[in-house]
């Protein structure tokens, strides 16, 4: 049986062409849309309501990232915006028995659109 040959010039285009479809995989996730949502939390007293909001935000599909804080009452979210809402992060910090609202959304350019509770934003 006869192995088939394959040409250093055959094998080097086949691996272009495998990193051509990497870089433009790399570059498509790259230009999804990163939003930041700061949510107004309600009801949370520890560390341990801290971690809950956390996990449970950060489970939602398209989830970057979560910060959490009792002291402040918000959860500050990282997310890809073709992928998960405000809603559905509202709904999971919900879900835990905690009341939120939404306060303000931002783009990843540093644009802001604000929400019906964009007044309780702080200075900070």
């Amino acid at each position: 049986m006869k192995k088939p040959f394959l040409s250093p010039t055959s094998v080097v285009l086949a691996l272009l062409a495998a990193l051509g479809g990497l870089a433009w995989a790399s570059h498509a996730a790259a230009g999804a849309p990163s939003l930041t949502s700061i949510f107004q939390v309600e009801g949370m007293t520890c560390g341990g309501c801290e971690a809950g909001v956390k996990l449970a935000v950060k489970r939602l599909d398209g989830v970057v990232s979560v910060e959490a804080s009792y002291e402040e009452k918000r959860a500050t979210v990282v997310y890809d915006g073709t992928k998960v809402t405000p809603q559905a992060i509202l709904k999971a910090i919900e879900k835990l028995g905690y009341s939120a609202r939404l306060v303000e959304t931002k783009k990843a350019s540093g644009t802001r659109s604000s929400g019906r509770f964009a007044a309780l934003h702080s200075c900070c």
